[in-house]
């Protein structure tokens, strides 16, 4: 059997992260590689948080205990199966999320590292989506007035430059590849593929 691979999409909202998983799914179905999507947080933690947000007001110690215990359910019930069993894991981002949104000061980023490395696997490609703050706040909007998904707290034109620049810093020592989500979503996927093969 075939050991399984975990790949992981980093980046802040907005960047197709979704569209590409999608994408990368049914292309690996294609080759006869049955893969599995994650989100992290879960859909079930992001209701949690934007409602602890609002009325508890949790700080950022908060949040992290809670993504830790949610990543670590989806570690411990569907990632590490599924990889054992020679399939693929698509993860909509993994620790380094916490790290970034988080972590606010340098050695609170490390600490959220070690506790997260406890558990989680190293990915064997994370492809980190690259856009503009602007761009990335249209597509959030458009995102929102035709589903009516919520804007997250960190939607914003100030959090989102602010998260750009925490991710480059975080990603200097961690080997990445960069995609710009600005291309087209047929020129992104082809990138991808071209890297995973």
């Amino acid at each position: 059997m075939n050991k399984g691979k975990l790949i992981v999409f980093e980046g802040v909202s907005g960047t197709g992260k979704e569209t590409q998983a999608k994408l990368l799914q049914e292309y690996l179905q294609s080759k006869h590689i049955t893969s599995v999507i994650v989100y992290h947080p879960t859909p079930e933690l992001k209701e949690i948080l934007s409602m602890w947000r609002k009325d508890r007001h949790i700080d950022a110690i908060t949040e992290v205990y809670l993504l830790l215990a949610d990543r670590y359910d989806r570690v411990r019930k569907i990632i590490n199966p599924a990889i054992a069993k020679g399939q693929w894991v698509i993860s909509l981002r993994n620790a380094l999320s916490a790290q970034v949104y988080q972590g606010t000061t340098l050695k609170m980023r490390r600490w959220i590292r070690k506790e997260f490395s406890l558990f989680e696997p190293v990915p064997d490609k994370l492809f980190y989506f690259s856009i503009t703050p602007e761009n990335a706040l249209k597509r959030i909007m458009k995102r929102h007035e035709e589903t009516g998904e919520a804007i997250g707290k960190f939607e914003n034109p100030k959090d989102l430059e602010k998260k750009q620049l925490t991710y480059k810093n975080v990603l200097r020592d961690i080997f990445h590849v960069s995609i710009d989500a600005a291309l087209a979503i047929p020129t992104i996927h082809e990138k991808i593929i071209s890297s995973l093969f």
